[in-house]
């Protein structure tokens, strides 16, 4: 990405409470010796870090951040005022490389280095960067993960919440009833056959007791597992072997798009030909499906967004449509999800500086993001009545690839965790 490589990168633990309290007096005295021009500066710039997957296996879930951070930029060059005051707007930006320690370091960076007064992160390589957050005081919202697992990994309790970290995403139990609705619709013997890979994500949707499959115990169906598989796998031959065997109809799991791709040319291989292939994540991205060539047909996912959603953006007006249309006329590409999602994760970020009355002040941003409600570009946010504390939950669909003249396209085929999303299609076997 063209703004985040001019500074170089620094990899620094983050700032304990005992180092901090050595660190007051010297401080203070570094402090007294700024002229009066260096303070005003400093205080009028509100810095706002962004840490995502930029490059590595991860990076199609920032594909848009270029796009979406211009166009923020934009909106913010004369700045915002906030309780009568000017201030300036930086935004930093840092590429965590898919790596769950380099998020930890990138945000350790920005939080001591930058001292930025508000994180905005993606989770999906794990919570690093709003967990750096919550030890150090600085207030963060994080998306692109199951709220759960954001919070369990970091210890967090839903009756509990956090202090200075926030979240907002789907559950595990909103995605398992997507899918139970799509699968509901056509005739079946409803025997599942899970796939999870061995990630926190993975273990978090894979969870007997707290993750989909309970979910689908109590829709009646019957599940088959052999096993998680470690990621970067390309060899699935147990598992369909397995599922042949036991007569599976329906698959799912969660894959990244190389991955299963894997998955279905050995099911091909091996005759393996469920009636529903249903697998979170792998299937997020046209690139991704496109890849599978005519056996994407029919495959189904979640959906987190899309242009058919109808909401319009808090900061620029655009309803889903208008903004997935100017993605694709300034970057030639088709659109993803995640640019609904990473919009609307600025669309939070901006309100919450906003409503604070001081941005400059941690403990008010937190404050004022505890209670937030927001009408954005995928929908409604509320972080004060959302399944847990310090968490909002969003609209996710269940949605359908179609080949339309050998370019795929996703529709919506089930809306019944989110009726105001309308239905574009009915839901069809493979």
């Amino acid at each position: 990405m063209k703004h985040n490589n001019k500074e170089k990168l620094q990899s620094r633990p983050a700032i304990g409470r005992r180092y901090f309290l050595k660190s007051a007096a010297a401080l203070a005295v570094a402090a007294s010796m700024m002229s009066p021009l260096d303070a005003m500066a400093s205080s009028d710039v509100i810095k706002i870090g962004y840490v995502s997957p930029q490059s590595g296996p991860f990076s199609p879930f920032a594909e848009a951040d270029e796009f979406i951070i211009d166009q923020v930029r934009g909106l913010l060059a004369d700045g915002l005022t906030i309780s009568g005051k000017h201030y300036d707007v930086e935004i930093l930006v840092r590429d965590d490389q898919s790596s769950p320690d380099r998020a930890s370091n990138q945000a350790a960076d920005l939080i001591n280095a930058e001292e930025v007064d508000l994180m905005l992160s993606q989770v999906s390589i794990g919570p690093n960067v709003p967990q750096q957050c919550e030890l150090n005081g600085v207030p963060s919202i994080s998306t692109m993960g199951p709220w759960e697992a954001w919070m369990f990994p970091m210890g967090g309790k839903p009756d509990v919440g956090f202090q200075s970290a926030f979240h907002f995403f789907w559950g595990v139990a909103d995605i398992a009833e997507v899918y139970t609705g799509l699968w509901n619709s056509i005739p079946t013997n409803k025997k599942v056959g899970m796939v999870w890979s061995n990630d926190v994500p993975g273990m978090a949707l894979g969870d007997a007791d707290h993750g989909m499959p309970a979910v689908f115990k109590t829709a009646d169906f019957e599940l088959h597992e052999v096993g998680k598989f470690p990621l970067g796998a390309d060899d699935f031959t147990a598992h369909i072997q397995a599922f042949k065997k036991d007569g599976v109809e329906i698959v799912t799991g969660l894959f990244s798009p190389s991955e299963w791709a894997s998955f279905v040319a050995q099911s091909a291989q091996m005759g393996f030909k469920p009636k529903v292939m249903t697998p979170a994540k792998a299937l997020l991205f046209p690139s991704g499906v496109a890849a599978l060539g005519k056996s994407a047909d029919r495959m189904s996912t979640e959906i987190w967004w899309s242009p058919a959603y109808p909401f319009s953006s808090s900061l620029t007006g655009q309803s889903a449509a208008e903004l997935a249309a100017n993605y694709q006329a300034e970057t030639g590409r088709s659109w993803t999800q995640p640019i609904g999602v990473v919009h609307a994760l600025f669309e939070v970020g901006i309100q919450a500086l906003k409503l604070s009355g001081d941005p400059k002040d941690p403990e008010a941003v937190a404050n004022a993001i505890r209670t937030l409600q927001l009408d954005t570009v995928i929908g409604k946010l509320d972080f004060g009545h959302g399944p847990a504390k310090n968490v909002s939950s969003m609209r996710v669909a269940g949605g359908q690839w179609r080949l339309e003249g050998g370019k795929p396209e996703i529709y919506v085929t089930d809306n019944k965790t989110a009726p105001e999303i309308a239905i574009e299609r009915p839901f069809e076997a493979l």
